[in-house]
């Protein structure tokens, strides 16, 4: 059984049938930088956090390497991607820093902004969807032998943190 009295936790609604989360990003290296808002899906079937291209390149995510990746619901060959790193990224009471997103290059795939399973493998999850809440405790260190593109320092979430930015 789930234990929520461990747990953080955050709120979430549903949309088409698809739960959708509120995220921050900030970046700790400018203080200047505004906080950026998402609302993105929650996808245990994408292995990446995706962003669409425009909303990287506006908000200035830097290209670290382009690869292609397996993105749920488009192909199993996969869809050739910028892989961009966010600072930070802040839900559910956590700071997870360094999340390397997914941005596909090709502008008629229409692909949402949604939250992968190289962000949540780092979580037990717990869903009460007749009041959406969302709970997470933070878990051990996912080890596969296959490549991941882990998170950095996952953290639980202060006000110390947040006027940090």
């Amino acid at each position: 059984m789930y234990n929520m009295s461990y747990s953080h936790k955050g709120a979430f609604v549903m949309r088409n049938n698809k739960m959708v989360i509120l995220l921050y990003s900030v970046d700790y290296h400018n203080r200047n930088a505004p906080v950026r808002e998402f609302n993105v899906f929650i996808d245990t079937g994408a292995f990446l956090t995706l962003l669409n291209k425009e909303t990287a390149d506006e908000f200035g995510y830097p290209i670290i390497e382009e690869k292609c990746c397996a993105i749920s619901g488009f192909s199993e060959k996969g869809l050739l991607c910028d892989l961009r790193k966010i600072p930070a990224l802040l839900f559910c009471g956590f700071t997870i820093r360094d999340v390397i997103i997914a941005t596909p290059h090709h502008d008629d795939v229409h692909v949402s902004e949604v939250l992968g399973m190289n962000v949540l493998e780092n979580f037990d999850i717990g869903l009460v969807q007749t009041c959406g809440e969302l709970y997470l405790n933070l878990r051990a260190p996912f080890i596969s032998e296959k490549p991941r593109y882990q998170s950095g320092e996952i953290s639980l979430l202060t006000d110390e943190v947040w006027n940090a930015r």
